[in-house]
């Protein structure tokens, strides 16, 4: 596996757990098949927005294309309005781009 995917991983798996941690606090969608999908729009904006990875690299990660990936990040940039959305995306990209980088995993492969 990558590094690039391993950081997007990482970045998914730290989404889903703080979003569970945040609870009603921030509207995440309820419905399982679409929380999962926005679990992974949050992410991808994250590896996008923290890690500067560019729209391909994320792409390839997930599995989904890059005009996909253009798509999350601007779905999650129009919902930080949202105060209590954007403070939790802060924090995500904080604790994502502190964990990338104590876990030594490099942008660049």
């Amino acid at each position: 596996m990558s590094d690039i995917r391993k950081a997007c991983r990482i970045v998914l798996l730290i989404t889903k757990e703080m979003a569970l941690i945040a609870g009603e606090r921030i509207s995440i969608r309820a419905e399982r098949r679409r929380s999962v999908s926005h679990y992974r729009q949050i992410a991808m904006y994250v590896c996008h927005v923290s890690l500067q990875l560019s729209l391909s690299e994320i792409g390839l990660a997930f599995g989904r294309d890059r005009t996909t990936v253009a798509y999350s990040c601007r779905v999650i940039e129009d919902r930080r309005d949202d105060r209590a959305f954007d403070e939790f995306i802060a924090a995500v990209e904080r604790l994502a781009y502190n964990v990338i980088i104590a876990a030594e995993v490099r942008h660049d492969g």
